[in-house]
């Protein structure tokens, strides 16, 4: 037997030695120092020592750098094997050749079919593009003690669009003409406005895009979702035109500045951590609903270059990363929301009733659709939601128009 044990050992080393190591580059997006110190000293090392013919070379790339690094490598022919990135970007790099699918070795991945549903969000013409590894969503978030305050019950939160315009109105305090307090925070720019209106727009039973890739947002739906939301501002006058002020980067909750909003979930973390008194007092729900239940949801996710040289490698290591213990060990320290339906039942989940709730919400969840031009689309969108908030459009016009120009880009 220990001749068998030094034969194997001796034939590992000489193939090393001859052929060397093979490389795999993996791209981590962002740079939490915790999620930083658990690839480089627990995950790398774990693998490497059970694989000693494959070596991990890991980046950690800021979020706001991530898509010009990425376009840069691959044109440079340097990309990595694995990267990071989110859901949004699918279509784009897949529509582009840039990634692979995956579905020939989702077979090597442990488990595949406890990531449920979520696997489907890469998929696009069929064919899937990215397995999730974690992610965040929107849910209604408000404070108790305004609750009471205002003579409402803070176990009892709107649960209807009807709901959601009478709390508002009872939530909001208005001082010298200025908003003492905003019922409901509403952004009025960026993608926060996007994804809040968006919310509505599928509450209503309405879609960004149909399978043939066309925008539908412009319909009856779609106009009456965006309508309701101005009304909010403009008719009920339930929150500010201008937006609700923060604390920093706190959102208006924390500060008292608004009563509800819908929140994502590094939002309700950064108020637990930066303040803590504030955040006591936040509850959280699931959203409103009309005809449908429904949040915005999005998780980032690893995808494989179609340059990858050595897909046999590529594949343990997308697999290792992927795997039951990985995914919860990345959203224990990040605080983040696991996609495998058996992480979201591990003790860092079950034991923390922020991420039990989006857990919840996730069963009414909406994600971005798998366009390869949503990021130029979603900027169309924006530019015509904000005209129509601040009043410079009528709601329909101004779907209308986003409508036309996002067809331009098919």
């Amino acid at each position: 037997m220990k001749k068998l044990i030094l034969t194997v050992l001796l034939c590992t080393t000489v193939f090393m030695v001859v052929f060397g190591a093979s490389t795999v580059k993996v791209w981590f997006a962002g740079t939490q120092k915790q999620l930083m110190d658990l690839v480089d000293s627990k995950l790398i090392p774990e693998f490497e020592k059970n694989n000693p013919d494959i070596k991990i070379k890991a980046e950690f790339i800021p979020w706001g750098e991530l898509s010009t690094k990425l376009t840069t490598s691959f044109a440079g022919g340097i990309g990595p094997d694995i990267f990071m990135h989110g859901q949004a970007a699918i279509a784009g790099f897949a529509d582009k050749g840039i990634i692979m699918p995956i579905d020939s070795i989702l077979s090597k991945i442990e488990d595949p079919q406890d990531f449920g549903a979520t696997l489907n969000a890469g998929l696009f013409k069929g064919k899937k593009y990215y397995i999730p590894v974690f992610g965040s969503g929107r849910l209604l978030a408000y404070r108790k003690d305004f609750f009471v305050q205002a003579g409402l019950d803070p176990q009892d939160a709107p649960m209807t669009w009807e709901q959601l315009i009478s709390y508002s109105k009872k939530l909001t305090s208005v001082e010298n003409n200025r908003y003492k307090c905003a019922g409901f925070d509403l952004p009025v720019s960026g993608v926060d406005l996007q994804q809040v209106w968006s919310g509505f727009l599928y509450q209503n039973g309405g879609e960004l895009f149909d399978n043939e890739m066309n925008p539908v947002f412009n319909s009856t739906q779609g106009v009456q979702a965006l309508q309701f939301y101005v009304d909010l501002i403009r008719k009920e006058k339930v929150a500010p035109d201008y937006g609700t002020s923060k604390t920093g980067n706190l959102h208006s909750l924390a500060s008292g500045s608004a009563a509800m909003g819908m929140l994502v979930l590094e939002e309700i973390n950064d108020i637990k951590t930066y303040a803590p008194h504030a955040f006591e007092q936040i509850e959280l729900s699931l959203s409103t609903a009309r005809l449908n239940r429904a949040s915005f949801y999005s998780f980032a996710g690893f995808m494989v270059s179609s340059k990858t040289k050595d897909l046999q490698s590529t594949a343990k290591v997308l697999s290792y990363l992927t795997s039951k213990n990985s995914i919860v060990a990345i959203n224990e320290v990040q605080s983040t929301l696991p996609p495998r339906q058996s992480s979201a039942e591990s003790e860092f989940v079950s034991s923390n009733p922020v991420l039990t709730m989006f857990v919840k919400g996730a069963k009414y969840a909406f994600g971005n659709p798998n366009v390869p031009f949503w990021v130029q689309a979603r900027d169309i969108l924006i530019k015509y939601l904000e005209r129509a908030v601040k009043g410079n459009m009528d709601c329909k016009s101004a779907l209308d128009q986003a409508a036309q120009e996002i067809m331009k880009l098919k």
